[in-house]
């Protein structure tokens, strides 16, 4: 286990959601030990590696009391109105995006902010853009590289100022499936991800998923495209996991990180080959089906009637997340 120097151990126990930044020649250091990797090329900044993870966590045990997210004070100050109404409406929403005229948010004729409010509020420390998942390139932070959503901070301000109770979002990612919808001749575009899948299989799990969580948060584990929200356009293919064209850990870990799951209590419903694709960069990942497929179906269904068997696997992925993120 590398031992972080000071400088080193402040610059990752800063960055709770796994990007660092900081002076240049630290950044080296931690690069050289295998700590964290460059995330672009311009900005200077990194992603934690799970050797990281694992430094920072050794860390925090031999120095208890430090927070895993920076304390605010207990009433903080009030952000201007424009900013304070954004953070505000963005706990409303499931998915806790700052909305800008960029965003899906704005064609929907949902509440959104201009750019100087998103960049208020990024300042601020109380909203972020995830990184960009890799198949759609990468790209640096910030208001003008992509959407915001709330922050650890930016949920304990809405709290304080907002009085609204605001926790980490709820994903649920459920397994594709092999039997899909086809497109009917002169048809060019492909199905909502949501409507290609057809096997009863899937649709159990997307049934349970539905009861877990808003649609906005489920995501589907496709063996070609790897993460897909419902609403994205697919063509049915043929690609199973270990294909040549199928999605790898690395890929994925891309993926995941673009979705934010390193800030997200998070369920997968599905088989094992798929949760072994995830579980590298989203190690807080809850599993809860067991048995072959009957049994899965079986769980489904139960925890569609039964609101008790959600709330419990629910408590047991906040659990692992902050088993994952804390000494």
């Amino acid at each position: 286990m590398t031992d972080l120097t000071p400088t080193g151990a402040r610059i990752l126990d800063a960055n709770e959601n796994g990007m660092v930044s900081g002076h240049a020649a630290a950044l080296a250091k931690l690069e050289g030990d295998d700590l964290v990797i460059p995330h672009s090329d311009e900005g200077g900044t990194h992603w934690m590696t799970e050797a990281g993870w694992a430094a920072l966590d050794t860390w925090r045990q031999a120095h208890p009391g430090r927070a895993t997210v920076p304390d605010l004070p207990s009433i903080p100050p009030k952000l201007p109105a424009k900013q304070h109404e954004a953070i505000v409406t963005a706990a409303q929403r499931p998915d806790q995006l700052v909305a800008g005229r960029d965003d899906r948010a704005y064609w929907r004729g949902e509440p959104w902010f201009n750019g100087r409010t998103l960049a208020g509020v990024h300042a601020a420390g109380y909203a972020e853009s995830f990184p960009k998942p890799w198949h759609h390139g990468d790209t640096d932070r910030g208001p003008d590289h992509g959407s915001l959503h709330l922050t650890p901070a930016g949920r304990a301000y809405a709290r304080v100022r907002g009085n609204i109770d605001v926790h980490r979002r709820q994903v649920v990612i459920i397994a594709c499936g092999f039997a899909k919808r086809p497109i009917p001749e002169g048809q060019r575009q492909g199905w909502p991800a949501g409507e290609l899948y057809t096997g009863q299989y899937h649709r159990s799990l997307r049934l349970a998923a539905d009861a877990l969580t808003h649609p906005d948060l489920v995501l589907i584990a496709s063996a070609l495209h790897g993460l897909v929200p419902l609403d994205r356009p697919l063509h049915p293919y043929d690609v199973t996991l270990g294909d040549e064209r199928a999605i790898t850990a690395g890929k994925m870990a891309g993926h995941t990180a673009g979705y934010g799951l390193f800030d997200a209590d998070v369920i997968f419903l599905g088989g094992r080959d798929y949760a072994e694709l995830l579980r590298p960069s989203v190690p807080h990942l809850l599993a809860p089906l067991s048995g072959g497929m009957g049994g899965h179906r079986g769980l489904c269904s139960q925890a569609v009637r039964d609101a008790a068997l959600r709330e419990a696997w629910w408590k047991e992925a906040a659990s692992l997340f902050d088993q994952r993120r804390t000494p």
